[in-house]
């Protein structure tokens, strides 16, 4: 059995690959950087390393080659011959490997399943869209998102010499992909869950982890926190991130029902994940790209708007939505450009042109107000953070790990 998975990054090999190979597949990967395909294809294998509290294990995985994604031919004959495709590239590559991938599923007699491993709700049709432009009968393959519970915070070692790479993640290693929109028979691939109600399970992880994971992110770095893990030690922000997935929760609750939505010992494991040390897993990876994030139906305005249709006071949620108004990391191009529109058109236009709010709705005025505290430093003591007291975050972050330096 052969598959093809698109993009050899943090999820890539960090968790698709690892199932794959696990699952008796051969993994070929397909990549951008010409410096990956020639250190995957020298050294052949890379490293797991997944953390948990005190305990580490670590995975090696063998038996992967590389091909260049620019070699447009290489990559549809290797899709040509594929059992299962695997794309995790991020949402913003997804319109750049829809042509390879249509050249190789062109060159198909058989039905071909392609899971986009990429955090969208839609990610399924999202690339199947994509590929149609190409390839205009998409019919005959199966396109879907595939939902990850792992955490893949980074990547050590250098691409340009001969030691493996190695991913640092923690432990979960089951994920969800639509069923009803793929073809039979399925691929047998170890922890993957095929369920009817998808999108209904990918609300469910934005509107919780993702919700409660940038909340951490966005008011870290207000509060001046390197570290994910370090950001939830902090009351006020753990207070904050409890808030909001309690909220995502409630709204989800009554949307669908206390059954799909679980229980709140649910967000409480989920904050224990974000307390992992070993990850050592940096604000501003999380916080990146807040001009998605802030998005009508992503993790925190989509969770905000369902929460005040059904019933339900979205403060915590308001104050994250806030906070990632107001982040920016030199690194990120996307807080940039959020900065660059704050600048241009002020936050009206922001509101009303990124998160799809009318400022003048009791939803938008309420991220307006709590912007507006957060940039003057005030806040009341009990939703909105005081930042002119910035606690020991800088004393308790630890510097960059000598692997860090030399990654």
């Amino acid at each position: 059995m052969k598959a093809v998975v698109i993009g050899p990054g943090r999820v890539g090999c960090g968790f698709v690959g690892q199932q794959l190979r696990a699952s008796g597949f051969e993994v070929i990967f397909a990549a951008r950087n010409p410096q990956v395909v020639a250190h995957l294809n020298r050294v052949g294998r890379y490293r797991i390393r997944l953390v948990g509290g005190s305990r580490a294990e670590e995975i090696l995985v063998e038996g992967i080659r590389a091909v260049p994604l620019s070699n447009l031919d290489a990559v549809a004959r290797e899709i040509a011959e594929a059992d299962v495709v695997a794309t995790a590239v991020t949402v913003a590559g997804l319109p750049d490997i829809a042509r390879p991938l249509a050249v190789g599923l062109r060159r198909r007699a058989a039905p071909a399943n392609v899971l986009a491993f990429e955090n969208l709700i839609d990610a399924g049709s999202q690339l199947r869209a994509l590929v149609a432009r190409h390839l205009p009968d998409t019919g005959l393959h199966g396109f879907s998102g595939a939902l990850v519970s792992r955490a893949i915070a980074s990547r050590l070692g250098d691409v340009r010499g001969n030691e493996p790479l190695t991913f640092v993640g923690d432990a979960p290693a089951s994920f969800l992909v639509d069923g009803q929109s793929l073809r039979w028979p399925l691929p047998a691939i170890e922890g993957m869950v095929a369920v009817e109600d998808y999108r209904m399970h990918a609300l469910s992880k934005l509107y919780t982890f993702s919700a409660g994971h940038a909340t951490a992110a966005y008011l870290g770095h207000l509060k001046g926190y390197r570290y994910i893990h370090t950001a939830i030690r902090d009351a006020e922000i753990r207070a904050a991130v409890l808030g909001a997935m309690h909220e995502g929760h409630q709204a989800l609750s009554a949307e669908y029902g206390a059954r799909f939505a679980g229980s709140g010992e649910d967000l409480s494991a989920i904050t224990a994940r974000f307390d992992n040390a070993g990850l050592n897993d940096p604000v501003s990876r999380v916080g990146r790209e807040p001009l998605r994030k802030l998005g009508s139906e992503d993790r925190l305005v989509g969770a905000a708007r369902m929460a005040e249709r059904c019933g339900v006071r979205p403060a915590y949620l308001i104050l994250a939505i806030a906070a990632a108004l107001c982040f920016e990391h030199e690194d990120d191009p996307s807080s940039l450009a959020l900065q660059r529109e704050l600048t241009a058109g002020g936050v009206v236009r922001v509101l009303r042109d990124t998160c799809r709010l009318t400022p003048s709705s009791p939803l938008g005025r309420d991220v307006m107000e709590a912007r507006a505290r957060l940039a003057s430093g005030s806040g009341d003591g009990n939703v909105l953070l005081r930042l002119r007291d910035m606690l020991w975050a800088s004393e308790i972050d630890p510097g960059p790990s000598r692997t860090e330096r030399s990654a």
